[in-house]
């Protein structure tokens, strides 16, 4: 049995072990010859991140802009003692999505798989060779033909909308104030539910419905949860000796039972609506029959995980990007007044309809809306760790880059960053559509500019994403204009603790009512 001595001896000779480990990785970018930023001992390069001071995008953002990053392809940081590379040139960003994707197809976010069967299960965070898989039976849902077979469904919701709007009390002066990120949360919650689903989610009617009540839970971020999605995203390890989850336990159950009922229903009754559920079933039908077992359809979990991950990501996003897009329409008077002439004019032209053609052919509405996604990407930065196959110990960025990295090093691109570079976008946080008018967007350096990610692993639900936020757009805007009011940010302050890019305390606008025709 130890003395007090020797297991006071040990413990120092751990600590100060620990200490010389931690020190050393910390000098890995120095060995390197890679410039980098000076890290904090414990938390690295994220303090203000990890102490929920600042949110992801401002955090990778700052070490993007950092001195000693300037005119320098990459920097080297660290997540805790942990080395990665951030990467800020664009032909590196090419060679890491595109070029060498199959070394790069993996994304460094990692949550428990034993712990989190939904969240690990999902098209966002499962690993090659079955991510492959999975996007290939799911690509079919996000079609244009699919997308334009949803089109009435999408614009029923729209109208929806519309009339929840109309029918809200107005002052005097012909207004009302509403918070609006949680109103485009309610449209975007019912459009992704009647599509994708085939059910009536009723959000905008009833605030509390249990659509819109899971929804908001998943991405309500609470201290917990905020501590819960930091390590999925930035401390895998963490991740799973917190045995971290994606959905919280009340939310996955809601989410498995009203899944697993609509696609029993479906089998059972034998309709087809040519949707997700639809594709789920099919996916499962066709495992039955090859009867292999290593089937991912096999997995019920795997099933119900893209259902959720579409229901999250469709309406987070797409509200997200909503909400800013009406923040600078409140401070943009004359970008508002031409957007309205061009839905005016659309509006006449059909009837006061709003056809899927005529969504597709609004350029001035889809110029705010590129726009309004390169200042407020939904998710801030891309993330991918190095897998090599068996043999390779390191991959090498030559020619771009006399630089090796070892297999699992995660490196990450900061899209938030780029994309409000003045290299690349002059006068960067000015809000200017006309960067993406006809005449301008081919200035556009390829690789600055990618909302939705680029290359193979690119977001699958890109065109069903804004058409849904036109459609939204359009139906808040016929009958409404939106100026500024007390609670409204004069700059825009984001949610620290959120990894998706959120405002702090809601979005706030005066809404007028003035009709289009």
């Amino acid at each position: 049995m130890l003395s007090l001595t020797e297991l006071l001896l040990l413990v120092i000779s751990i600590l100060f072990g620990g200490y010389i480990w931690t020190k050393y990785n910390l000098l890995y970018w120095r060995r390197k010859n890679v410039p980098f930023v000076e890290p904090n001992i414990l938390l690295g390069n994220l303090v203000d991140m990890l102490k929920f001071t600042q949110s992801s995008a401002e955090n990778l953002q700052q070490m993007y802009n950092h001195k000693n990053a300037q005119d320098q392809p990459v920097l080297g940081i660290y997540i805790l003692s942990k080395p990665a590379l951030l990467i800020r040139e664009p032909e590196l960003i090419k060679s890491i999505l595109v070029k060498n994707f199959n070394k790069f197809s993996n994304r460094y976010a990692t949550t428990d798989e034993k712990g989190d069967t939904l969240g690990s299960g999902t098209l966002f965070f499962i690993k090659n060779p079955h991510w492959r898989e999975l996007r290939t039976k799911l690509t079919p849902v996000f079609s244009s033909g699919k997308i334009k077979q949803m089109f009435p469904l999408m614009q029923d919701v729209g109208n929806e909308l519309d009339k929840y709007l109309s029918n809200i009390e107005i002052d005097k002066d012909n207004s009302f104030v509403q918070e609006v990120k949680e109103v485009c949360a309610a449209y975007t919650t019912d459009v992704i539910a009647t599509v994708a689903f085939g059910i009536q989610a009723n959000s905008l009617r009833n605030p509390d419905a249990d659509f819109r009540k899971h929804g908001r839970n998943i991405v309500d971020f609470t201290l917990s949860r905020a501590i819960e999605l930091t390590g999925v995203f930035f401390i895998p390890v963490l991740a799973k000796l917190m045995r971290c989850k994606i959905f919280p336990k009340e939310s996955a159950t809601f989410i498995r039972k009203t899944i697993n009922y609509v696609m029993n229903e479906r089998i059972k009754n034998g309709n087809t609506r040519n949707d997700l559920i639809d594709v789920l079933i099919a996916f499962k039908k066709s495992a039955e029959i090859d009867k292999d077992m290593d089937n991912l359809a096999m997995s019920n979990e795997i099933l119900v995980a893209q259902a959720a991950i579409f229901f999250v990501a469709g309406y987070e996003t797409s509200s997200a990007t909503m909400s800013f897009c009406l923040y600078e329409l409140t401070k943009s008077v004359e970008v508002q007044k031409r957007l309205r002439g061009e839905i005016k004019e659309v509006l006449k032209a059909n009837d006061g309809k709003i056809t899927y053609e005529a969504v597709n052919e609004m350029e001035y509405l889809n110029m705010v809306v590129l726009e309004v996604l390169r200042l407020y990407p939904p998710l801030p930065f891309l993330d991918r760790t190095c897998t090599l196959p068996s043999g390779e110990k390191e991959f090498s960025f030559k020619p771009e880059l006399d630089l090796d990295i070892p297999n699992h090093m995660g490196v990450f691109i900061p899209m938030f960053g780029i994309q409000r570079d003045s290299k690349f976008f002059p006068n960067p946080d000015q809000f200017d559509p006309e960067r993406f008018s006809a005449q301008n967007k081919a200035n556009i350096k390829p690789f600055t500019y990618m909302p939705f990610g680029l290359g193979p692993h690119s977001c699958i639900g890109e065109r069903f994403g804004l058409v849904q936020v036109k459609i939204g757009l359009i139906s808040i805007l016929r009958n409404h204009y939106v100026t500024d009011c007390d609670k409204s940010y004069s700059k825009m302050i984001f949610n620290p603790k959120a990894m998706v890019l959120q405002s702090k305390d809601g979005i706030f606008c005066k809404f007028v009512r003035d009709p289009l025709v």
